[in-house]
């Protein structure tokens, strides 16, 4: 006896005679209607004269199908679980015996009959079991055997949480509590085993009240009359484990454990296909399976590593990958053999989307990896955790392989069904052997024994329509994932933010400010507009009197070199600078999910400067329109990072802009009400002339107002204090350029506060009580505060 059953007998055995009687009314007579069953009003049987004898019931449960027709047009299944039997003897009531009435009055108050068996257990009744799917029915039929079979011998099983009750056909108690998860009905088996939270479902040897006219029903004839509580008529009853039959190993819930169905792919490093660790999905219906026994030869020779990793796990509708992303798409030669399979399909599992849903785990880590800085690297850690792909059809079957380097390719191997013909192509072929998928050698003349016993050594032999596992998302996760993709290799808003300046100090001219982004960057590649604003009564104000240019990018961060370009008596640190980073993610790595919707589109374009020339063109391939946003700045070499040249637009058209360009010294020099000096003048003009202005022009195709700021999350800072907003009143149908697609940009050179170029290489940064250590490749005749904040 097993331990289990050694605790319900116990449990049996703390029951006393007296108890089992009162709480039963083993010694009522029973009142028969239809399938309903009731104890009568007066008791039958003296009860302190009943000898009663109990024990463990030792068989199967039953399962009686098609239930009551009379009374469901759906019939319903039954299963009995009957926990102890009863039998007992016992002396007739003086009362009963001397009773007067007649045959009516005598069943109202007696009942019908007596029983001198009975089974205590309980009763589960699946709804609409008939008109439910095979798969359906045979996930149900393997769940119930299951969860019975560990609590009457404590088996330990294994369930798979993708199956929930609700997908199945509906389970009921006798007294009509819907069972419909997993922890309700190992709760009523706990009741029912352990705590002997029983009734009566069984009673034999059932007598005629009108046949009771001995002082004792043991001195009566065996009676043979029997009834099931809860049904009168039934169509087939069979032992539990008889009903469930060949669902015990032929079922999804089964074929989920043993062979990972629902579970990513991934392709690893290597090129080979590995078998996700984490459940990407959620089953909220019951996959349809087909029934399917084809047998069919295929010849099969891979060109490249990938395509040979693909067909060694049984993927055979893919040769590359350049439609599934976040996978290596390995185009490496590969000088391999003819893959010759002999395969006997049993079963298709159709994991249609309609399906399937993610686990919300995959949706939170999902949501987490968009909101990342670095997008693409977290959603590439995600799928490599819960696969790149999934199959939306899985063939289970066996399959046989041979790899052979002396067949052609060019054979090929038709279609067929007949085990007779297969082994004829084998012999065509010099084929003496085949290997199944874990190396075991199946001769020839085993084939077909080895078809025979197909369904008893079933495996995955194909994996097919196969997509990307991020398409199993919702839509709006599949756009953001699509999104990323698409813009990845183009130039993008990578990062915001707006830097108080408050560390620097009024008394100069000229700042030089460290900017650090907070998220490393993998290049250099990128630029940076922006301005200097400041803050009045809650809002913020471009400043024309102080203008900023951006430099010295490095992986980490950028300078910000500001110049007062006019007197104010606006104090710096009391303001901001306000900049964007534009670049490609791809190169970049980094992707803020802050502004990922804006379009962006990036001009560069050097020039010389020419004296006395203020326009210069640039060409572009697309339309400007109305609430576009334009960012510009020039600088005269790589190395010189100075604001030179104020840029500001005055006007567009559909295919061109035209910037006024002023000179920073100019403009310092018109606020002191002083002018150039001829010698000045020259100097300017003959610096200009040698000078090159890179130009870097950015242009967001959107008519949104403001930008969402990285490194501040409840500011947003208004477009029009970064760029120029294209609107109605700058709009310019007549504008000069005569080639559509240009940018017109008019430009002064000009000399810096400083009246010489600077050209300056940083060593090393450091803040407070460091220095800075830079090098010039020409004598400042001003002095130059540099400030850096840590």
């Amino acid at each position: 006896m097993s331990d289990q059953s050694s605790k319900i007998t116990a449990a049996i055995n703390s029951l006393t005679n007296q108890q089992i009687i009162r709480k039963f009314k083993l010694n009522h007579g029973l009142i028969l209607t239809g399938y309903n069953i009731r104890s009568s009003i007066q008791a039958v049987v003296i009860e302190e004269d009943c000898k009663l004898k109990k024990g463990l019931y030792k068989e199967q449960p039953l399962v009686f199908t098609y239930i009551n027709p009379e009374v469901n047009e759906t019939p319903d299944t039954c299963i009995n679980f009957p926990v102890f039997e009863i039998n007992y003897n016992g002396n007739l009531l003086k009362s009963f015996l001397e009773f007067s009435g007649d045959e009516k009055e005598l069943h109202e108050l007696y009942g019908q009959s007596l029983a001198r068996k009975f089974v205590a257990g309980g009763q589960l009744f699946i709804k609409d079991f008939n008109s439910a799917t095979q798969a359906q029915q045979s996930v149900l039929k393997f769940y119930l055997f299951c969860v019975y079979n560990s609590f009457k011998y404590s088996t330990e099983i294994q369930f798979s949480n993708l199956f929930k009750l609700n997908l199945l056909p509906k389970i009921e108690t006798m007294d009509g509590e819907k069972l419909d998860t997993h922890e309700k009905l190992v709760n009523w088996m706990n009741n029912l085993y352990l705590k002997l939270n029983v009734c009566i479902i069984f009673y034999d040897n059932l007598i005629p009240i009108s046949k009771l006219n001995n002082t004792t029903i043991n001195d009566l004839e065996t009676f043979n009359d029997k009834r099931w509580s809860g049904f009168s008529n039934f169509k087939e009853n069979e032992s539990l484990e008889e009903w469930v039959g060949d669902a015990m190993n032929d079922n999804l819930m089964s074929w989920a454990s043993d062979f990972n169905l629902f579970q990513g792919l991934i392709i690893n490093k290597n090129d080979e296909i590995e078998v996700s660790k984490k459940i990407p999905v959620d089953i909220i219906k019951i996959p349809k399976v087909n029934p399917t026994n084809t047998s069919y030869m295929k010849n099969i020779k891979p060109s490249t590593k990938l395509e040979f990793a693909l067909i060694s796990n049984n993927i055979f509708s893919i040769n590359n990958l350049s439609n599934f992303p976040f996978t290596n798409d390995s185009h490496k030669s590969y000088e391999g053999y003819n893959h010759v399979l002999v395969k006997c399909e049993k079963y298709e599992i159709h994991l249609n989307t309609d399906i399937i849903k993610p686990t919300k785990e995959f949706e939170q880590v999902i949501e987490k990896a968009l909101n990342s800085m670095k997008p693409l690297k977290a959603l590439q850690d995600v799928f490599n955790e819960y696969g790149h792909l999934f199959p939306r059809k899985i063939i289970l079957g066996i399959l046989l392989k041979n790899i052979s380097s002396n067949i052609s390719s060019s054979i090929t191997l038709d279609d067929v069904n007949d085990v007779n013909k297969i082994l004829e192509s084998l012999d065509n072929l010099n084929i003496s052997y085949l290997l199944t998928q874990k190396g075991r050698v199946i001769e020839r003349n085993d084939l077909t024994n080895w078809n025979n016993n197909t369904n008893n050594n079933l495996e995955i032999i194909e994996f097919s329509d196969i997509i990307p596992l991020y398409q199993i998302l919702d839509e709006k996760k599949r756009n953001k994932i699509n999104e990323i993709l698409e813009k990845f290799n183009n130039h993008n808003i990578i990062m915001t933010g707006m830097t108080k300046l408050e560390d620097l100090d009024n008394e100069n001219i000229e700042h030089y400010k460290r900017i650090d982004l907070g998220s490393s960057l993998e290049d250099k590649d990128y630029e940076v507009f922006g301005s200097i604003i400041s803050e009045n009564n809650s809002k913020f104000e471009k400043l024309g009197e102080i203008y900023v240019n951006f430099g010295l990018y490095d992986f980490n961060g950028f300078y910000a070199i500001i110049k007062k370009v006019e007197e104010t008596s606006i104090n710096i640190a009391e303001c901001y600078v306000s900049w964007i980073v534009i670049g490609k993610p791809s190169q970049l790595s980094v992707f803020s999910p802050k502004n990922r919707e804006l379009q962006a589109k990036c001009i560069k374009e050097s020039i010389k400067l020419q004296p006395n020339k203020r326009n210069y063109t640039i060409g572009t391939s697309f339309t400007l329109h109305e609430g576009y946003t334009v960012f510009v700045h020039a600088n005269h070499s790589p190395i010189n990072c100075e604001p030179n040249n104020i840029i500001k637009l005055v006007e567009w058209k559909e295919n061109s802009i035209n910037f006024q360009v002023e000179s920073a010294y100019k403009l310092k020099s018109d606020t002191n009400d002083e002018s150039l000096s001829e010698s000045d003048s020259d100097h300017e003009n003959n610096n200009c002339s040698v000078n090159e202005v890179n130009l870097r022009i950015c242009i967001l195709s959107t008519d949104y107002k403001s930008l969402k700021i990285d490194n501040d999350e409840e500011r947003e800072c208004s477009l029009d204090l970064i760029g120029y907003i294209l609107i109605k009143e700058n709009f310019n149908e007549n504008l000069f350029n005569v080639n559509k697609n240009e940018v017109s940009f008019n430009i002064h050179d000009n000399k810096s506060v400083t009246n010489q170029p600077l050209d300056f290489q940083l060593k090393a940064l450091k803040s407070n009580e460091e220095m800075i250590n830079i090098e010039t490749r020409s004598r400042l005749s001003d002095r130059i505060s540099i400030e850096n904040v840590s």
